[in-house]
C-alpha cells in the first residue's frame, strides 16, 4: 500500500511495547480500512525497522483477494502460486521469511507488490472468528531473524488490525441496514399512500354499478304488475353494470399479478405500427363522435420483441386515458422513437395537466374525466405494471402547451444485461468451468433427490438462456432448450433475480401451462445464479424422486447450493487464469455429491426439523436458512472413511472413534474452496461440541458453541437414534426423546432440547 523509507534497525523491547500500545489504541478509534492499515504498517516500520507493507483483503463471498491501494481503493490481486499469501491462506498461520528460504516460489515474496524486492518478509493472517479475512505483509530491506518478541508483536498487531477491520465492516453493515430500513419505511409510506388511493378508486368504481343495480332492481320490483313497466331496458342496464363489475374484478386481479411479478411474458416479435392500430381501433368511433383526432408517428418497419397482448393493453390503456381527458376538437398524439437497444413511446393529450411527480398516484387522474369512454379507472396502474414487467420505465411529463404526456421506455429485445453477457463471454470457452457446471448439476441432483436438473447460462451473444449442463433431460432436445429473459419460469427468475417454487405448474396462477410429459411431477424449483451482482444463469430442479412436491425447505437448500456455485464462478471470473481455484471448487462439489452416495446427506425431514427448530428459537430468517444448509452437508468430512465404518458391526473401537472425531475439521477443509461464510464453517466445525465442554474438536462449552451447531446436534442425535446406525440398532421416538432429556444440560443445550420437543409435539398434532 505504502512504501516507506527503509530502516535498518529496530527499537528495544520497551520502545516496541510502547509503539504497539499506541498502535492498538489508535486502531480502537478507527473503522476506516485505509487508516487502520496505515496505523498497523507504521507500527511495524517504527518498531521493527520494516521498509514497506501491504494489506490484502479476502472477499467473504468469492474468496477473491483484493489489494488495498493508496486512497482506500481495492483492486484484484493474484497471489504467487505456492507463494507466501497462498501458504498463509491454506495453513491459516503466520509465515516468516528471514531471507534464507531456498524455495523459489517463496523467495519471490509476492514480487508484484513491491517497488524494491524485500530481503525478508512476514505474512500475518487476519482472522474474523476462525476464518482468515485478510493478510498483512511486512517487507524488510535486509535479512533479519524473527525472534519470539518480533513474532508476538506482529501477531498482536494482526489481531488488532483484524478487529478494527471487522468493526469497520460491522459499522458499514449497520449503516447499510439502517439506510435500507429508512428506504423500506419510505417505500412503505409511498406504497400505503398509493394503495389507499387505489383502494379508494376501486371502492368508488364498485359503488357506482352497485348503486345502479340496486336502483333499477328496486324499480323493477315496484313495477311488478304494471304492464307498461320498462323491464327490458332496466334488465339491460343491470346486465351492463354487472359486466362492468366483472371488468373491474378482472383489472384488480391483473393489477395484483403484475405488481407481484406473477405474469411471465409470452414474447414474440411483431410490427409495432400494426399493434398500435389494433390498440387504437376500439376508440376510433367515440373519438369521431367527440371530434378528437389521432396522430401516430414512428419509424417505418419498426419491429419489437414483447408480450403482444400486454403491449396492446398498455397502449390501449394510455390512449383510453388520453381520450377520457381530451376536450372536443383536441388531438391525441402517439410518438415512437428508438435509441441504442431501446424504444420510447409517448401518448400525449390536451386535457388537464398532470404534475410531473404524480406517477405514484396516476390512478387519481383516472378517477375523473370526460364521460363516454368506458374504463374501470385502473388503466394507468395496470399500464405501469406492464411496463415494469418488460423491464422498462413509465413516467409523466408536462407539455409546454398544457395537457399530459405519458412516456414509457422498453428494450427492443428481452435479453440479459450487458454486464452479465460480458461475464458469460469470459466463461463460456473455459473447459474447467464447464466441468464445474457438470459436477454442480450432479451435486444438486444428489442433494435435492431430483431426477432432472438443468443449469441454464446467459448466452454472451444472443442474451437469452441456454442449457449449459443438465442431468436427466433428453439430450437430443438440448440445443432447442432456450429461454428468453422474462419468458417462462427460468426467464422470469433471470429477470427478477428471485427464486421460484412451483407446487403445480398447471394450476400456478403465474405460469399455468401443461406439464411436459418428460416431467413426472408438476412441482419444480428455479433459482438464479448470481455472479458479480448479475444473474449469470438459472438452476432448475424437477422430478423429485419421492414424487412429493418441493417445499420452502427444499427451496432454501437449493438457494444455498446455487450461491456456492455462483461464488466459485465469481472467483474464477476475478482471476480468469486461476484454474487451481476452479479445480478445488470441483473437488468440494464432488464431496457434497458423495454425501448422497454414502447415505450421509441429511434427509429432507431432518432439514425441515432443523429449520423449524431454528424458527422456534427465534433465529433470524438468514440464520434459519444457514442452519438448514449446514444440516444438509455437515457430515461431508465423513465421506472419506464412511464405507469402512459402515462395514463394521458392533461398538466402535478407539481408532474408529478417533477417526470420527476428526471429521468436522476434515469437512471444513473440504468445503473451504466454495464456502467463504465464516459462520457456516464455524457451525460445521462445532456440530459435535457438547454443552458441558466434553465434545470435539475444540472442547467448546455453553454459548461458545454457535446456536446453529447446537440446533443441528439435537436434531442429528434424534434422527440417528430413530433411524439407527450400523453399530447400533434404532430406537423408538419415545426412547429417543427420553435420551435427549437425559443428556440435556450435559451433551445438549437444554433450551434447544425443549424447543425441539415442542416442534415434535406440533408435528404429532398436524395430520
Amino acid at each position: 500500500m505504502t512504501v516507506l523509507a527503509a530502516r535498518t534497525g529496530s527499537r528495544d523491547g520497551s520502545d516496541r511495547l510502547g509503539a504497539l500500545a499506541e498502535a492498538m489504541l489508535a486502531l480502537r478509534r478507527t473503522a476506516e480500512i485505509g487508516t487502520a492499515c496505515r496505523i498497523a504498517g507504521d507500527c511495524a516500520v517504527h518498531a521493527l525497522g520494516a521498509g514497506a507493507f501491504h494489506l490484502l483483503r479476502i472477499d467473504p463471498r468469492s474468496g477473491a483477494i483484493k489489494r488495498l491501494e493508496d486512497g482506500g481503493i481495492e483492486t484484484p490481486y493474484l497471489s504467487e502460486p505456492g507463494g507466501p499469501v497462498e501458504w498463509v491462506m491454506r495453513n491459516q498461520t503466520a509465515w516468516f521469511d528471514d531471507g534464507t528460504v531456498d524455495d523459489p516460489a517463496l523467495t519471490d515474496r509476492e514480487a508484484l507488490l513491491w517497488n524494491d524486492p524485500p530481503a525478508a518478509l512476514a505474512a500475518v493472517p487476519l482472522f474474523s472468528g476462525s476464518v482468515p479475512s485478510g493478510v498483512l505483509l511486512i517487507a524488510f530491506p535486509a535479512p533479519r531473524t524473527f525472534v519470539a518478541a518480533d513474532r508476538l508483536l506482529l501477531q498482536s498487531l494482526g489481531d488488532a488490525l483484524a478487529l478494527a477491520l471487522e468493526r469497520g465492516e460491522l459499522r458499514r453493515t449497520a449503516e447499510q441496514e439502517r439506510a435500507r430500513r429508512i428506504e423500506l419505511e419510505r417505500g412503505r409510506e409511498v406504497t400505503e399512500e398509493t394503495s389507499s388511493v387505489l383502494m379508494s378508486l376501486v371502492a368508488h368504481e364498485i359503488r357506482t354499478p352497485l348503486t345502479a343495480i340496486q336502483a333499477y332492481t328496486e324499480t323493477l320490483l315496484q313495477s311488478l304488475g304494471h304492464p307498461n313497466a320498462p323491464r327490458e331496458r332496466f334488465l339491460g342496464i343491470i346486465t351492463d353494470e354487472c359486466q362492468r363489475l366483472g371488468r373491474l374484478v378482472t383489472d384488480v386481479l391483473d393489477l395484483s399479478r403484475l405488481e407481484a411479478g406473477q405474469r411471465p411474458l409470452r414474447l414474440s416479435r411483431f410490427d409495432l405500427r400494426s399493434l398500435i392500430d389494433e390498440a387504437n381501433a376500439p376508440f376510433l368511433g367515440i373519438a369521431r363522435v367527440r371530434g378528437v383526432a389521432f396522430e401516430v408517428a414512428l419509424p417505418d418497419g419498426l419491429a419489437v420483441e414483447a408480450d403482444r397482448d400486454l403491449l396492446r393493453r398498455l397502449i390501449g390503456n394510455l390512449v383510453s386515458n388520453a381520450l377520457r381527458h381530451s376536450p372536443t376538437g383536441a388531438t391525441v398524439r402517439i410518438v415512437v422513437e428508438t435509441a441504442d437497444d431501446a424504444w420510447t413511446a409517448s401518448v400525449e393529450d390536451q386535457g388537464p395537466g398532470l404534475p410531473a411527480d404524480a406517477m405514484p398516484h396516476v390512478a387519481v387522474r383516472a378517477a375523473s374525466g370526460t364521460a363516454g369512454v368506458e374504463g374501470t379507472g385502473l388503466g394507468l396502474a395496470i399500464a405501469s405494471g406492464i411496463v415494469a414487467l418488460h423491464g422498462g420505465r413509465l413516467w409523466t411529463e408536462c407539455p409546454a402547451g398544457g395537457g399530459a404526456r405519458f412516456r414509457f421506455r422498453l428494450p427492443l429485445r428481452q435479453m440479459a444485461s450487458a454486464h452479465a453477457r460480458r461475464i458469460a463471454r469470459v466463461l463460456v470457452g473455459r473447459p474447467d468451468i464447464r466441468r464445474l457446471f457438470d459436477e454442480s448439476v450432479t451435486m444438486v441432483a444428489a442433494t435435492m433427490d431430483a431426477g432432472i436438473v438443468s443449469l441454464m447460462l446467459v448466452d454472451p451473444e444472443r442474451g437469452d438462456l441456454f442449457v449449459a449442463s443438465s442431468r436427466g433431460l433428453e439430450a437430443q432436445n438440448l440445443p432447442m432448450r432456450r429461454t428468453a429473459v422474462r419468458s417462462g419460469v427460468a426467464g422470469t427468475v433471470a429477470a427478477w433475480a428471485k427464486p421460484v417454487l412451483v407446487n403445480n405448474i398447471e394450476t400456478d396462477r403465474r405460469f399455468q401451462r401443461l406439464n411436459h410429459p418428460q416431467y413426472s411431477t408438476k412441482s419444480l424449483l428455479s433459482v438464479p445464479m448470481m455472479v458479480e451482482g448479475e444473474v449469470l444463469g438459472v438452476v432448475n430442479v424437477n422430478n423429485k424422486l419421492s414424487r412429493a412436491s418441493f417445499d420452502e425447505h427444499d427451496l432454501a437448500v437449493l438457494v444455498a447450493l446455487v450461491e456456492r456455485i455462483g461464488s466459485a464462478v465469481e472467483r474464477a471470473t476475478t482471476f480468469p487464469d486461476s484454474e487451481q481455484a476452479v479445480a478445488e471448487a470441483i473437488e468440494a462439489v464432488r464431496g457434497i455429491a458423495r454425501l448422497r452416495e454414502h447415505g450421509l446427506i441429511a434427509s429432507g425431514n431432518a432439514v425441515r426439523r432443523v429449520r423449524r427448530l431454528a424458527r422456534e428459537l427465534g433465529m433470524e430468517d438468514a440464520d434459519v436458512d444457514q442452519a438448514g444448509w449446514v444440516a444438509a452437508i455437515h457430515d461431508i468430512g465423513m465421506t472419506g472413511f464412511h464405507r469402512r465404518i459402515q462395514a463394521m458391526r458392533g461398538p466402535l473401537g478407539d481408532e474408529e472413534r478417533q477417526t470420527l472425531a476428526e471429521h468436522p475439521e476434515i469437512g471444513v477443509r473440504m468445503l473451504r474452496p466454495i464456502e467463504y461464510v465464516g459462520s457456516v464453517r464455524e457451525t460445521v466445525l462445532a456440530h459435535h461440541e457438547h454443552w458441558d465442554g466434553s465434545g470435539y474438536p475444540r472442547g467448546l462449552r455453553g454459548e461458545e458453541i454457535p446456536l446453529g451447531a447446537r440446533v443441528i446436534a439435537v436434531v442429528d442425535a434424534y434422527e440417528s437414534m430413530v433411524s439407527g446406525r450400523p453399530w447400533r440398532s434404532s430406537r423408538t421416538p419415545e426412547d429417543a426423546v427420553a435420551e435427549l432429556r437425559r443428556f440435556a444440560g450435559s451433551q445438549f443445550d437444554p433450551l434447544v432440547v425443549d424447543g425441539f420437543l415442542r416442534v415434535l409435539e406440533r408435528e404429532a398434532d398436524t395430520p
